[in-house]
């Protein structure tokens, strides 16, 4: 059987909405990601944020361990999990009345406990998580909150211009002669600045005296989903942009290292080839032995009569002529 790793759900966790969901009169925020055998777990009660992820074999070794008196392959078990657990963590309503979950806070983690049967036997299963790292915090928690955030500011600069937009055409309504027919239908005009400063004395109190899971509505599980959809999809294109251009990178480097090597060569071969030739093509008159023995004391008797100069070096034939 092929293990699948915990890291294969990852990026679909990013992709799961936090749902409410209550264990043990606790409302806890939860968002899970099921794989083939593999699955990871985030959850808080917005004191604390709680990880697990779990491959075939952590699976597999904990499915022996808490149920010894069932034996079954670690699909069969997966399956199991899934159709009891899934459900309940997923916000659903259950759909085995039969189970069971409770937790408890074990130090600094969270243990979650599901019991059920299988076959008229009990299964059991534990959730075992650690304090979630920074990184997962950050990731999915502070980003896409951070991106929503900024999602609504805009969406609310975008409804105020159509508010005022919508005075305009009302105006000019009344001034080409429109009369209201229900007084109750009248409108003040629209001052974005001022509506901001009565929303935050109404509101914001509200709002924030509510400190609990209950907040998080459908509407933000769906803004949620699609900002952190769209974030994955812009990080792979990067990513991909990214390896993209180190390979050509890597090629340009590998073509410039290569020709800057040829040109190393290429001097000392030229001018290697240029002596051949000029030893191959070129001849000499011959000379008598007479006519040599003159050029000889003609040579030694000027080299007498001048002072002794450091002899010229040729020029070198071939490139550097």
């Amino acid at each position: 059987m092929r293990m699948e790793k915990s890291g294969n759900t990852a990026r679909g966790l990013l992709d799961q909405p936090w749902v409410p969901v209550e264990i043990s009169n606790t409302l806890f925020l939860v968002k899970v990601s099921f794989g083939n055998t593999a699955y990871q777990l985030l959850i808080s009660d917005l004191d604390f944020v709680w990880y697990e992820s779990v491959d075939t074999n952590t699976l597999e070794q904990r499915a022996q361990e808490l149920n010894r008196r069932l034996k079954a392959s670690v699909v069969s078990f997966f399956q199991q999990l899934c159709a009891i657990a899934q459900p309940k963590l997923e916000g659903h309503e259950e759909t085995d009345s039969a189970a069971t979950f409770s937790c408890e806070r074990v130090q600094d983690g969270l243990t979650l406990h599901m019991k059920s049967e299988l076959a008229g036997v009990p299964f059991y299963w534990r959730f075992s998580c650690s304090p979630a790292s920074v990184r997962v915090i950050c990731q999915h928690l502070v980003h896409p909150f951070l991106a929503i955030s900024r999602f609504l500011q805009e969406q609310t600069l975008e409804l105020g211009t159509l508010l005022k937009r919508k005075d305009d055409e009302i105006q000019d309504y009344k001034e080409n002669g429109a009369v209201l027919s229900r007084d109750r239908l009248k409108t003040e005009l629209f001052q974005q600045q001022a509506f901001n400063k009565l929303f935050f004395l109404k509101k914001l109190p509200e709002i924030c005296a509510v400190q609990d899971c209950r907040g998080f509505t459908r509407e933000i599980q769906e803004l949620y989903v699609a900002v952190t959809t769209m974030g994955s999809r812009q990080k792979r294109k990067h990513e991909d942009s990214e390896d993209t251009s180190t390979q050509v990178s890597q090629e340009v480097s590998k073509s410039i290292s290569t020709q800057a090597e040829q040109a190393q060569k290429m001097p000392f071969e030229h001018l290697a080839e240029e002596k051949c030739k000029e030893e191959e093509g070129g001849t000499q008159s011959p000379l008598t032995n007479d006519t040599r023995k003159e050029m000889t004391m003609a040579t030694a008797t000027q080299a007498s009569s001048q002072p002794t100069a450091r002899p010229k070096k040729k020029s070198a034939k071939g490139l550097f002529r």
